[in-house]
């Protein structure tokens, strides 16, 4: 099993527009029906003094192998998924993307 996190790093004036935003689009493009998909986390930063502030938002998403992943990415539902971004002056970035691999599960 494979972890893709997208990592978004928002600006702090625009937090709340952008939980609104995934949380009402995210995930909703086909994404689900995808073969090997298994889940998906969207993961509010939280702000633990007396740590710097976290402006990062994740989205987790679990697939049954990279192959499937991959395929997924390949697919109309991956476009389709990507289409119409959030407004580019709510990032202060480009977002990341990071792949594991599960080696064992607890």
């Amino acid at each position: 099993m494979i972890v893709v996190m997208t990592k978004f790093r928002i600006k702090p004036e625009h937090k709340e527009d952008f939980k609104r935003y995934a949380v009402e689009r995210f995930g909703k493009k086909g994404l689900t029906e995808q073969e090997g998909f298994i889940k998906m986390n969207l993961l509010e930063p939280v702000n633990f003094p007396p740590t710097k502030e976290n402006n990062t938002f994740i989205i987790e998403t679990y697939w049954e192998s990279m192959d499937m992943f991959k395929k997924y990415t390949e697919s109309e539902a991956f476009r389709r998924a990507h289409q119409n971004p959030p407004p580019m002056e709510w990032f202060e970035g480009h977002p990341a993307v990071e792949i594991y691999e599960v080696i064992k599960e607890m």
